[in-house]
């Protein structure tokens, strides 16, 4: 699915025939498999109530089912999550549209945003600042609670900080551009939206055309290392151990005083990751959290 220009064209999605896998598996098992379905088939994964879900083409899925298995039978067995379990339901054509469209509805998050696909009308109240995602090849489309955590976040800086819309922003890992998005919105001056994935960089860039923010957010196929100065707030919602792995580059992206907000990661990671980012020097500042999934904020 392609957008753009405040238009979705979705015929080509309509034309195929397309393959649901689900796997069953506990929340740290389904974090570590949707990144790694995500980095080698390129896909959205969609969170359920007991693991993941992804749509592949059927003729890709063909030719991809024995990689995938690969990938499931390779995933770290957590004792405490049990077996992990896999199915695989074939979608006909006429129900695609019908299932796409049931999985993706605006969806409220905090006191100020609403994100809602392209396909659906808004009616809300005024003050709502209105997110449109495509949510169909990159993370975050605000209903994982990792993605929800991070927009609250940005609200409450907003709220806290009436001087905020004079800062710059850098977002880690953009994704789909959702936070990026909604830190525009919110009346960041500078926002600054990197991953070094340029499938994701061309959905961003796609979802901030449909959100008129072009002139306001500015994107970059590249890692930390590659983006040159320091920022007033960084935000970050991928996962752990990228995160553990970069947090001297990532630590050197905040300015003097600055704020920075980490995401993408399980409640029994958190202390692991603090205590990474508390020795690169930053303070504490808060911690939220939404089911098994948790948000540190710290302060330079």
């Amino acid at each position: 699915m392609h957008c753009g220009h405040g238009s979705c064209i979705i015929g080509e999605v309509l034309t195929k025939n397309w393959t649901r896998i689900d796997v069953t598996c506990g929340p740290e098992t389904a974090h570590i498999l949707a990144v790694e379905f995500a980095e080698v088939f390129g896909v959205s994964v969609e969170y359920t109530s007991d693991g993941i879900r992804v749509y592949l083409e059927s003729t890709r899925f063909a030719g991809e089912k024995e990689r995938l298995r690969q990938i499931v039978d390779s995933a770290p067995r957590m004792p405490e999550e049990g077996e992990i379990g896999l199915s695989v339901s074939e979608i006909p054509d006429e129900d695609w549209s019908r299932t796409w469209k049931e999985h993706f509805k605006p969806l409220q998050v905090g006191r100020r945003f609403l994100v809602t696909p392209t396909w659906e009308a808004v009616h809300c109240d005024p003050e709502r600042l209105i997110i449109r995602i495509d949510p169909g090849r990159a993370f975050g489309t605000g209903h994982h609670e990792s993605t929800r955590l991070c927009l609250e976040w940005l609200e409450s800086c907003r709220e806290l900080d009436q001087g905020l819309a004079r800062r710059s922003l850098l977002d880690i890992g953009t994704g789909s551009g959702i936070l990026a998005i909604g830190a525009a919105l919110l009346g960041f001056s500078e926002v600054v939206g990197i991953d070094n994935d340029p499938e994701a960089v061309q959905v961003a860039e796609e979802n901030i055309v449909l959100n008129r923010l072009s002139e306001q957010i500015r994107l970059l196929c590249a890692t930390p290392e590659g983006v040159s100065g320091s920022f007033d707030v960084v935000i970050s919602n991928i996962e752990s151990k990228p995160l553990i792995r970069m947090s001297e580059t990532i630590s050197s992206k905040v300015r003097g005083a600055g704020l920075l907000a980490l995401s993408g990661i399980l409640i029994e990671q958190a202390d692991e990751v603090g205590a990474e980012y508390e020795k690169r020097g930053l303070r504490p500042a808060g911690a939220k959290t939404v089911g098994e999934w948790v948000l540190l904020a710290f302060q330079k």
